[in-house]
């Protein structure tokens, strides 16, 4: 399988895990899709990154910024799970992402490290024996470096945000917010075309569904509806080993960005309140 992050989604906020259920939006199934559909390309500029990444905070840790020195073993088979997009150490993410620390700084905090993620990463091990409790306490030490907290969001923008874009090309895709679904979707679902409950899939899917994509003259609005729709079937019903009793609980992702969309907020300018179970407005976006 390629390099792809089968991602965990229970969050933890100020200690507590939100479970959440809830059913689709069902407004894949309106003929015009939401109002306020966007009209012509926006592109994701500058600005439009930086609230995709803290959207993504939003999701992964209730904060509104990037958490670049979290770290936990949530005990749901990713190993260790850490900084700004949750960085495994069972998947190989967080090895590829102490790789491109080590190359930027060759004698940091986390270098010693690499061979024993290397190992994990190659057997799919999440035991977190291998690194202990002094790599929690060094990945913290290298949160404090403002390389370390680029490459976080470089090596997950590479990772997530890249392969979202291309489909997003392909697909026809011209929002901002429907641009952050794909990414979302990525970085939680999987961005490879064997990722069995991946992005890909999921917009694959809603092609055959409807007929054709925004780039053959699907309303996105109406597509975007319907991918949320499939994403969410997904989410209920893994096909994807050992995912099915977290991302059942996760599905207010999903909703959350579906209500954007039916508030028509296509740009994803500041002040944006994600809702659904999360209730968290990000009114200065940053890295």
């Amino acid at each position: 399988m390629k390099l792809s992050r089968i991602r965990r989604t229970m969050l933890v906020v100020l200690g507590a895990v939100l479970t959440v259920g809830g059913c689709a939006s069902g407004t894949a199934d309106q003929a015009g899709g939401t109002a306020g559909a966007p009209a012509t390309p926006a592109a994701a500029g500058p600005a439009a990154i930086l609230m995709m990444d803290d959207i993504t905070a939003v999701f992964e840790n209730g904060a509104t910024v990037p958490q670049y020195a979290y770290i936990t073993d949530l005990h749901d088979g990713c190993g260790y799970t850490a900084g700004w997009i949750g960085f495994c150490s069972q998947s190989g993410d967080m090895l590829g992402l102490v790789r491109s620390y080590n190359a930027a700084a060759p004698h940091n905090v986390l270098a010693k490290y690499t061979s024993a993620l290397q190992r994990l990463a190659g057997s799919g091990s999440e035991d977190t024996g291998a690194l202990g409790e002094a790599f929690v306490r060094d990945w913290k030490k290298a949160a404090l470096d403002p390389a370390f907290r680029r490459l976080q969001i470089k090596v997950g923008h590479d990772m997530y945000l890249t392969p979202a874009m291309k489909l997003g090309a392909q697909e026809g895709v011209k929002s901002e917010l429907g641009l952050e679904n794909l990414f979302d979707t990525a970085l939680m679902m999987g961005q490879a075309s064997d990722d069995c409950d991946g992005m890909v899939k999921i917009a694959r899917e809603t092609d055959r569904t409807l007929g054709g994509n925004p780039a053959s003259g699907v309303n996105e609005a109406k597509w975007l509806a319907r991918f949320n729709t499939v994403r969410q079937k997904h989410m209920k019903h893994p096909c994807t080993p050992d995912r099915g009793n977290d991302w059942p609980q996760a599905v207010d992702r999903s909703q959350a960005l579906q209500e954007l969309a039916d508030r028509g907020e296509w740009e994803l300018k500041a002040p944006l309140t994600v809702r659904a179970d999360f209730k968290r407005t990000i009114s200065r976006p940053q890295d």
